[in-house]
């Protein structure tokens, strides 16, 4: 049993690594495609789980709503929104901003603090700060507060008609061009495999000929060829799974404040998992284009 197992092995996988190596020429442009389309799978891969990421960001944010007071708004009237807001069923909770912490949060963010020295006096106003439990209730609170005699009537509210929408719209758009684009360069790699697989069938023909005279069996006439091709796909995936790796690496570790805001949840075990996820869809890529040019041209 074990002289079967080991001649088995010695036909399917040494032999196979042995032809493949000798066709390199054939199988290079396989290799070089899959290797490229599975890189750029890796890449949009992570952008589109950092995309999600902060959409889910956007969408957090996009459900707070801060409610702007007027300066010399009445202390019932305050209380009475507040109440008000707090018992709405459709609201999270609801905090309140003073002017001195508005003030102090707008220093923090580029371009403002010019804006505050140049008044004597602090223009940012004291706000109700209102977290609403889904985005898409955010238009009612808004013009529910918004007509309140302790709101500003001039920027009553932060909210934004179409802002959340037109972030899901470009993030719609990026995810369908990225998946055309994907799906037209796995065709290609598809193909070419599939086209290097046949010319080793080919260049073989008078040894699979003999094969089959002799009445071997089905899998010992494709095993050789889906295991080239499962070379092919392993070679390809293990080189673009380690490029993707490491840019997301680089990345993360030259800037890491930096990068996880333009790519937010993209970790080190994340980029690890993604270069798996390559590399076994180049394996499962590179094995099931053979088994297709293997059916094809064997049976034909």
């Amino acid at each position: 049993m074990e002289a079967v197992v080991k001649n088995v092995f010695r036909y399917l996988f040494k032999g196979a690594a042995r032809n493949w190596a000798r066709n390199l020429g054939g199988n290079a442009p396989a290799l070089s495609s899959m290797a490229l389309l599975l890189f750029l799978t890796g890449l949009i891969g992570l952008s589109g789980f950092a995309l999600m990421n902060l959409e889910q960001i956007q969408a957090g944010e996009a459900s707070v709503l801060h409610v702007y007071l007027r300066d010399d708004a009445d202390a019932t009237d305050m209380f009475n929104l507040r109440n008000q807001l707090a018992r709405d069923p459709r609201v999270a909770s609801v905090n309140f901003t003073s002017k001195a912490q508005a003030l102090q949060h707008a220093q923090s963010i580029p371009g403002l603090p010019q804006l505050a020295s140049a008044s004597e006096s602090n223009p940012f106003p004291a706000s109700f700060d209102v977290q609403v439990k889904s985005v898409d209730q955010v238009a009612a609170i808004d013009a529910m507060a918004r007509t309140n005699p302790a709101v500003d009537p001039t920027y009553p509210t932060s909210y934004d008609r179409g802002a959340y929408q037109r972030i899901q719209a470009v993030l719609l758009g990026v995810a369908i061009a990225g998946i055309a684009f994907l799906a037209v360069l796995g065709f290609v790699a598809v193909m070419v495999t599939v086209n290097s697989i046949r010319a080793a069938i080919h260049s073989r023909r008078d040894e699979v000929a003999i094969l089959q005279l002799v009445g071997a069996p089905r899998w010992m006439v494709r095993g050789p060829f889906i295991v080239e091709g499962a070379i092919t796909g392993s070679l390809a995936g293990a080189a673009a799974g380690l490029v993707t790796f490491g840019l997301a690496l680089a990345g993360i570790a030259e800037g890491s404040a930096s990068f996880s805001q333009f790519a937010p949840g993209v970790t080190i075990s994340v980029a690890a998992v993604a270069g798996a996820i390559v590399f076994a869809t180049g394996l499962g890529l590179g094995s099931g284009s053979s088994l297709l040019s293997v059916r094809r041209h064997l049976e034909s």
